[in-house]
């Protein structure tokens, strides 16, 4: 078995367990507080960050540039993304695992991206 279909199997067992598992363990009462709109944005920034890198809006811009804000830009969201649902773990339990697991795919992404484009 390759590294790309253990890859991918590990990317589909945290998307079904970030996703699936919080609507069912937590009641529709057990939601706690309502995410601030910060948590909103970060969310909306990571999901607009891999529209933009699966629709190939990357290659639209130069090269140079290209390759100085992409890795960048991507790490600074997963910390982002990392801080949202470690704050929202405590209030709201719902919201935070998915934006967690989010979180860590895009982070698995983005060093196995990093790593490909270093060979």
């Amino acid at each position: 078995m390759g590294f790309s279909i253990i890859f991918l199997l590990m990317i589909g067992v945290i998307a079904i367990t970030s996703f699936v598992i919080p609507f069912i363990v937590f009641r529709k009462n057990e939601e706690g507080k309502s995410p601030r709109i910060i948590s909103y944005v970060v969310v909306a920034l990571l999901v607009l960050h891999w529209l933009f890198f699966l629709t190939g809006g990357y290659t639209l811009l130069p090269t140079n540039i290209a390759d100085a804000i992409f890795m960048p830009v991507w790490f600074v969201l997963c910390a982002a993304g990392y801080f949202t649902a470690i704050y929202k773990f405590k209030n709201n339990k719902r919201f935070a695992i998915p934006v967690a697991g989010l979180t860590t795919i895009s982070l698995l992404c983005s060093i196995f991206i990093n790593g490909i484009s270093n060979m």
